[in-house]
């Protein structure tokens, strides 16, 4: 049945589509932009619209803008996330057999768009709650042993991480939570995938991840976006295990770059970073091993140098001629010394007893002499403190009749009184007293208290 219908070739079925396009009308749609990208050359902007469910390519040629501008209107700025509202017909690019808008007018329908704004509402959350501080990020094990890779088990992310990993860290444990990284379901796996590694896998386990590689390659704002939920950035930052956000391109941001705790550009970049710290200590470990092999390889040529010159040696040669020879020389030795030690022991006896009968015959003779000039000076001496002892003795009785006399109580005795008032205070006039007050008179021995009477002036 099939041989009987005429083929047609894929460019007559793409002319074919075009001209049942042609013939729809002119559609108006609203979206918000990604992959905006502007020809450098010939001035014409390509961007994609978008929203939750669904995508659209839009091409808006240089002589559709210029056609815009001639009727009075200016040309909106377009960059990813804004929203705009399109005028335009649904086309055909045969060259790569897809469709497209082809805008002959645009307009922003607001400053930001709606995905950009849940983006930064979401942002400001987690940076208020804490969870983008850096002092909560974790650095990465100098030599990771065991890893685990969050995405999509197809992919040029995967492919990409795997193939730098295998290439230049063979040896390292990788461990893959497959999941999707695009859609409605997306946010949940991804976020049940970082959970569950942290569950199994985390630091109290028996065989730890070192760190997690969540990401996947690039795209539009719109693929990007399972990144961008709440959901995923909590799970994140609750992980236990060090997280590295490898999200897209190197120009694309996702809300999990700024919880995680260290982020690379893409997967590729990720992997890159774990195979940097390995190799960094690999190449220490390399200089540490030469130097050490330079160290041992001296060692062994000095004590070469030494043992050669120990086997040249005589006393290796001929060890007990050595012997001998030394064995000799110790007894001659002995014998000068002996020698010595008797010649100089009787010279200094003879000496010690010649000096001993010298001081015994000058002892003799001034013995004499110092007990006579003694005897003299205890006489002297004993004179002398007689003289000062009556002299001294002198002086203080006459200073005890000096201080006895400043005694008051020898006033006292005389016959007069000390009055006092009740506070303590000497009444030397008749001023200081009223009638019929009390004061204390202390007499030579003993006291009393006695009350005016009277008082006469002075």
């Amino acid at each position: 049945m099939v041989g009987a219908q005429k083929p047609y070739s894929v460019s007559e079925v793409t002319a074919i589509l075009a001209d049942q396009l042609r013939s729809l009308p002119r559609v108006v749609v609203e979206g918000e932009v990604s992959n905006c990208r502007a020809a450098s050359v010939s001035g014409h902007l390509y961007f994609t619209l978008g929203d939750e469910k669904a995508k659209l390519n839009a091409a808006f040629f240089a002589f559709n803008q210029q056609a815009q501008q001639r009727l009075g209107e200016a040309l909106p700025t377009v960059t990813n996330g804004c929203k705009v509202r399109a005028v335009g017909r649904i086309a055909v690019y045969a060259p790569h057999g897809s469709y497209h808008l082809r805008v002959e007018h645009l307009e922003r329908c607001d400053g930001v768009g709606e995905l950009l704004q849940r983006f930064d509402a979401l942002k400001r959350k987690l940076f208020a709650e804490g969870l983008c501080d850096l002092k909560r990020k974790r650095k990465l094990p100098k030599v990771p042993r065991r890893i685990g890779i969050v995405t999509a088990p197809t992919g040029a992310a995967i492919h990409d991480i795997l193939s730098i990993l295998g290439r230049r860290y063979p040896n390292l444990h990788i461990l893959i939570a497959p999941c999707r990284v695009q859609g409605e379901e997306a946010p949940a796996e991804i976020a049940q995938a970082i959970r569950l590694l942290n569950q199994h896998f985390g630091p109290t386990s028996k065989e730890p991840l070192d760190a997690l590689i969540v990401g996947r390659g690039g795209g539009s704002l719109e693929d990007l976006w399972a990144f961008n939920e709440e959901v995923v950035a909590r799970a994140v930052a609750a992980s236990e295990i060090p997280v590295i956000s490898a999200v897209g391109h190197e120009p694309d941001n996702a809300i999990t770059d700024f919880v995680a705790d260290i982020r690379a550009a893409t997967p590729s970049a990720a992997a890159e970073l774990l195979c940097g710290e390995k190799e960094s200590f690999e190449k220490a470990l390399k200089i540490s091993k030469e130097r050490l092999l330079n160290a041992l390889r001296e060692m062994y040529r000095r004590a070469r140098q030494t043992l050669n010159a120990y086997k040249v040696s005589p006393l290796f040669r001929d060890p007990e001629y050595i012997l001998a020879t030394h064995a000799q020389r110790i007894d001659g030795l002995c014998v000068r010394l002996n020698h010595v030690f008797s010649t100089r022991y009787a010279e200094a006896k003879a000496c010690l007893e010649t000096q001993s009968l010298e001081l015994q015959r000058a002892c003799a003779e001034a013995l004499p002499e110092t007990v006579q000039r003694i005897q003299k000076q205890g006489v002297r001496l004993q004179l002398a403190l007689e003289r000062r002892l009556s002299a001294e003795s002198a002086s203080v009785q006459a200073r005890a009749a000096k201080l006895s006399a400043c005694d008051p109580y020898a006033v006292l005795r005389r016959g007069y009184a000390l009055v006092t008032e009740q506070g303590g205070a000497s009444v030397s006039k008749s001023q200081q007293v009223v009638i019929g007050q009390v004061v204390n008179v202390q007499l030579a021995q003993g006291r009393f208290s006695a009350c005016v009477e009277s008082v006469s002036p002075d």
